[in-house]
């Protein structure tokens, strides 16, 4: 599902209002993770910090009212993961302990999926990148035995 600029401009708002929140902590880095919570209801998504704490939120009106969470949740995460990823220098200033992630959870707070992880030294592979590794790998294998 493609998102209008405005649900683009709002979603990169909050990012860089959380990341703007946690640049400010001084003192020692924070042991974090953010959980960013979609409600499909109204549309609302907010971005909390492991305490609860809600860092921002703004409206994205293509996530409203979609009752096929399953099916949307593939598109959130994507959307979220390519935003999150154009916000990138905003998001290093923040005083987190590194590694930590984005992950996207319900409005529980029960994690659903993981969106982003922030890494000096590592980077997250998605699981499309991933998706059929394990036949690759046997056929190399089968090849190599023939041999």
């Amino acid at each position: 599902m493609k998102l209008s600029l405005n649900s683009v401009k709002a979603l990169e708002g909050a990012i860089r209002q959380t990341a703007e929140k946690l640049s400010q902590h001084s003192g020692e880095a924070l042991l974090t993770d953010l959980y960013v919570r979609v409600n499909t209801g109204d549309g609302t998504v907010e971005i909390h910090d492991d305490d609860g704490n809600c860092m921002a939120s703004c409206q994205v009106k293509e996530w409203k009212g979609q009752e096929a969470w399953a099916m949307l949740q593939d598109s959130i995460v994507g959307s979220l993961r390519h935003i999150i990823g154009e916000n990138r220098q905003c998001i290093d200033a923040m005083n987190v302990l590194r590694p930590f992630s984005f992950v996207l959870a319900d409005t529980d707070g029960e994690v659903v999926d993981d969106i982003y992880l922030v890494d000096d030294e590592n980077m997250m592979i998605s699981g499309e990148l991933m998706a059929g590794l394990d036949e690759d790998l046997a056929e190399f294998l089968k090849k190599l035995m023939d041999e």
